[in-house]
């Protein structure tokens, strides 16, 4: 049979205008969203008042609809969303780009309403009225300026009518237009409202504590726009966030070449505990490093490689070591994964680094001490060393098949079926019966003890087993 012609651009456009034209309103018939798409196009045909006043249009009706969006409908939504926001933003915008402005204005207010009414999937929503602000901020900023004070007002009264967000991302896309008189704005009335909201009585008091919050946090971020850490950490004790915040205050400190007022931040006693992230340790060395504290960043290295086995702060502590000292201080390094009592991070520390001779002795001596669960940890770890190691890798799969087993996770079977069949793929491979368990007695085992998990069998026996 001939194959189909690839679909593109100019083999459609060979088909003709009449063929395609019939076809479209074949499909609009009982598709409603290109129905809408086709309307707009043709609007556009008519003059840019045409195209606006059916925007106008089905902003308002979206609006004001108050019927609750479920997952079914979420989609189409979306889609049509998008499809105006993107409109306004191009078509329209190249015909009458003051009309647009005026039209995403009026779109990103109804953000409120539709995510009131939306299920599960709102991000995806938020994700396009956050792109309708993005189009705003650039369409403003191209224009003639104007008074910034007044266009701050207007940006404010969106924020405060903000139910749903809580970051005033509006004033982020819209920097640029607004200006440095139309922040200074935004800055003098949001101090104004910080100073009426009273300082909470108890942790009962919260509605005090999250609006004093929202209004700090409008102030850090008019803070970071004009790259000035002394308004951001103004910001930060005016909601009453020194100890949660810490980190974000260290991180403008350093970038302003202030490092030891970052170490101060770092060093808060109320800050919260340092994360397996990094972010806390990498501050810290960076403000070391700066004030010239080489020995103390190398000790934050080490420290935080045996605390989390990080393979990335080891590499950094032995790069910066004397010459000859780096081959002990990693012996030393593997000794310490070895041992860790997370059997898991040091399984994959070991195939990070890598160390597949140290990852094998672990899996030996420690299996019983690595979780089956760890999926994300196992599975790549057998994979890695089936070439030289095919037992450890064999013993890996088999503890993610028997945990799935024990625990009757039916819905990860297909999984625990393809592990097993790896260990069919290894078995050519494994040295004399007697190190491990053999491949036969182990399928006996679990036949033996799991021998009722039918559908786990009934896959087994689909791949040929």
């Amino acid at each position: 049979m001939a194959r189909a012609k690839t679909i593109t651009p100019e083999a459609l456009a060979a088909l003709g205008a009449e063929a395609l034209a019939e076809l479209l309103i074949a499909h609009a018939a009982t598709d409603p969203a290109l129905r809408k798409k086709l309307g707009m196009l043709l609007a556009g045909t008519e003059g840019p008042g045409k195209l606006a006043a059916e925007i106008d249009k089905r902003i308002k009706t979206i609006g004001r609809s108050r019927s609750f969006v479920d997952w079914e409908k979420r989609k189409p939504l979306v889609h049509e969303l998008d499809h105006l926001r993107a409109t306004i933003a191009t078509r329209l915008a190249k015909q009458d780009a003051a009309r647009a402005i005026e039209l995403l204005w009026d779109f990103i207010f109804i953000a409120d309403a539709v995510m009131q009414r939306v299920g599960d999937g709102i991000g995806e929503v938020e994700v396009v009225f956050d792109a309708a602000m993005a189009d705003l901020g650039r369409l403003s900023a191209v224009q003639p300026p104007g008074d910034g004070k007044v266009l701050a007002r207007r940006v404010l009264a969106y924020c405060e009518g903000d139910g749903v967000g809580a970051t005033d991302a509006l004033i982020r896309h819209m920097s640029d237009a607004l200006g440095a008189a139309g922040r200074a704005e935004i800055r003098s009335k949001t101090e104004a409202a910080l100073k009426t909201v009273p300082r909470s009585s108890g942790p009962q008091d919260w509605r005090a504590d999250a609006k004093r919050r929202h209004l700090a946090f409008r102030l850090a971020l008019l803070a970071d726009l004009e790259n000035n850490a002394d308004a951001f950490i103004t910001a930060i004790r005016a909601g009453g966030m020194e100890s949660t915040h810490a980190l974000e205050v260290a991180e403008r400190l350093i970038a302003s070449n202030r490092p030891a007022e970052a170490l101060d931040w770092l060093d808060e006693p109320r800050r919260r505990i340092e994360d397996d992230d990094g972010a806390d340790t990498d501050l810290r060395i960076t403000a070391l490093d700066a004030l010239g504290r080489k020995e103390e960043a190398q000790a934050v290295r080490w420290r935080h490689f045996e605390r989390f086995l990080s393979v990335e702060h080891l590499r950094a502590y032995l790069k910066r070591l004397p010459d000859f000292e780096d081959f002990e201080a990693e012996q030393k390094a593997l000794d310490i994964a070895a041992a860790h009592k997370q059997a898991a991070r040091g399984l994959a520390f070991f195939i990070a680094w890598p160390a597949l001779d140290r990852a094998d002795r672990l899996v030996r001596e420690r299996l019983a001490a690595l979780d089956g669960r760890l999926y994300e940890v196992l599975r790549p770890a057998a994979e890695a060393l089936e070439e030289k190691f095919p037992e450890a890798a064999s013993l890996l799969y088999r503890r993610l098949v028997e945990s799935v087993l024990e625990r009757a996770s039916s819905k990860q079977y297909p999984y625990a079926a393809r592990d097993l069949l790896s260990c069919v793929r290894l078995v050519p491979n494994l040295p004399a019966p007697g190190s491990i368990e053999s491949h036969a007695a182990f399928v006996a085992r679990l036949q033996k003890v799991h021998g009722r998990k039918y559908g786990f069998w009934g896959l087994i026996e689909q791949k040929g087993f």
